[in-house]
């Protein structure tokens, strides 16, 4: 790219979000974020980031282990998100340190948006929510299972019900066992958002209902069954590479 009669050579940004099921990397140049490669967290070997060129790496990683491994092998220099960790976020929170690296490049993601108020819901291993309110701080959260983490346990702690997969649902009445599984973890994540969405608006906001962001891999199959009184849609923007923008976020305010 040519700017004041220089070239500028665009710099090239290793995004990675580490999470326990699994582990997002995508390139980022000049604002724009590449081909993004989803590997089960459990198969990352230090061949998968070995041969990857780039000037710098942001690191969300949830996975102790996993960040030994990345650091051994990373071809670049890295900088790993924490709480110290300029993002545009401010924190109003009792230990900062415990909160996870993902849902910090979720909130840097949240701010960089401008839609303030806001809630971001991970659908991942876990369900996370986390609020930013009006002036861009980070205020707390909750924590659930996840759906995939629901259906192992259920197959896991029962004789006879199979490890279901999550697809999408037609009915609320299931006629088969797979099927009623189905149902009731996506119903009950349903559930689980409107309720939380609505006490959140109450508790925190004083009734003002906040922008509602959600991503990881479910996002969408819960988002087409979330709607509030009066046909409302619940959660306003599905956004699956939510986290990864955030961390790209964090890369512009890191010099």
């Amino acid at each position: 790219m040519k700017r004041d009669g220089y070239i500028r050579r665009e710099v090239r940004i290793l995004l990675i979000d580490v999470s326990n099921s699994f582990t997002k990397i995508a390139l980022s140049r000049d604002g724009k974020i590449g081909r993004v490669r989803r590997i089960p967290t459990r198969q990352l070997t230090p061949s998968d980031l070995a041969s990857l060129k780039a000037d710098r790496a942001v690191i969300a990683s949830v996975v102790p282990g996993v960040s030994r491994m990345i650091a051994a092998s990373l071809p670049c220099p890295p900088v790993w998100v924490d709480h110290r960790v300029p993002g545009g976020v401010s924190i109003n929170y009792p230990k900062p340190s415990s909160i996870g690296a993902d849902r910090l490049a979720n909130a840097a993601a949240a701010v960089h948006l401008g839609k303030l108020p806001s809630i971001v819901v991970d659908f991942g291993t876990a369900v996370t929510f986390d609020v930013i309110d009006a002036k861009g701080c980070y205020r707390g959260g909750v924590i659930a299972p996840g759906l995939p983490t629901a259906a192992s346990a259920l197959h896991e702690r029962t004789a006879l019900l199979p490890l279901t997969k999550i697809t999408s649902i037609r009915s609320c009445l299931g006629k088969s066992t797979t099927e009623a599984i189905r149902i009731g973890l996506l119903l009950g994540a349903v559930g689980l958002v409107r309720e939380t969405v609505s006490r959140m608006t109450s508790e925190v906001f004083g009734g003002k209902r906040p922008y509602v962001i959600a991503t990881g891999g479910d996002a969408e199959l819960v988002s087409r069954l979330s709607t509030m009184g009066g046909g409302k849609t619940l959660i306003n923007k599905v956004d699956p590479l939510l986290t990864l923008r955030g961390l790209e976020v964090i890369a512009a305010n890191v010099h």
